[in-house]
């Protein structure tokens, strides 16, 4: 009896599954088209993803061949080897000098701004400042600089575009702001000179007169670099404070 009952009702579910299975099948014929259209959804969707993912690739490649583009015309126009390593020196005609800056400052800046949230373009922006700073701009450089913090991916030059800053605040004797600077740049661990970050940031508040700010700088310079060496006059400096606290 039990066997009966057993076989019974292995023959219902069977035949419940393929009456499921009619029921599928009819639904899937009645909706061939939404199917296939979600099918096509995906097969768009993976597509547009490596296309996206392509286009980024080839958006940097642009932007960093534009920028040692660029960089190499602007050491050629200088009188420099335009495949880099040397110092630019500076040429016996001044006005060709400014004239070659003013023009590539503005080229950096097109470059920048063409390229946004790539190395590259935030590389363009540091270069853009750099020469803004040197044909007595400071306003556009800081602008610059802080374009170059912002935008970029790489975090090693939003450091250094913050040491950037920091030189900007010291020229115009603002050694408060230029050390708020230095200590950002000295927050970034993929920062290759944070160890000096921190020093130069213990002499501006040093300079501020803020000897509990530059003695914490210090601290935390000797803390986490213990086998660094501060320039000898910051070590001095930092001596003098602890002697008169």
């Amino acid at each position: 009896m039990a066997k009966k009952k057993s076989s019974s009702a292995a023959a219902e579910t069977l035949r419940e599954i393929e009456e499921t299975g009619d029921r599928l099948a009819e639904w899937a014929a009645q909706h061939a088209v939404l199917i296939l259209g979600g099918i096509a959804a995906i097969l768009v969707l993976a597509a547009a993803v490596g296309l996206y993912v392509q286009h980024r690739s080839d958006v940097r490649d642009r932007a960093a061949d534009e920028l040692a583009l660029t960089n190499s015309q602007y050491r050629l126009a200088m009188g420099a080897d335009p495949a880099g390593g040397a110092a630019i020196p500076e040429p016996a005609n001044p006005e060709l000098a400014e004239r070659t800056r003013r023009d590539f400052a503005e080229r950096f800046v097109r470059v920048a701004k063409k390229y946004p949230g790539t190395a590259a373009g935030a590389l363009a922006w540091l270069e853009a400042g750099k020469l803004q700073a040197e044909l007595g701009r400071p306003e556009e450089a800081e602008e610059s600089f802080v374009a170059a913090r912002d935008a970029a991916g790489n975090r090693a030059i939003a450091a250094l575009a913050s040491t950037r800053l920091a030189e900007l605040a010291e020229e115009r004797g603002d050694p408060a702001a230029a050390a708020a600077a230095y200590e950002a740049a000295a927050d970034i661990e993929v920062y290759p000179l944070r160890a000096q970050a921190l020093t130069q940031a213990a002499r501006c508040w040093a300079q501020a007169g803020d000897s509990d700010r530059a003695l914490a700088a210090f601290q935390r310079f000797e803390a986490e670099f213990p086998d660094e060496v501060a320039a000898p006059e910051i070590a001095a400096l930092i001596a003098e404070i602890r002697v008169q606290g």
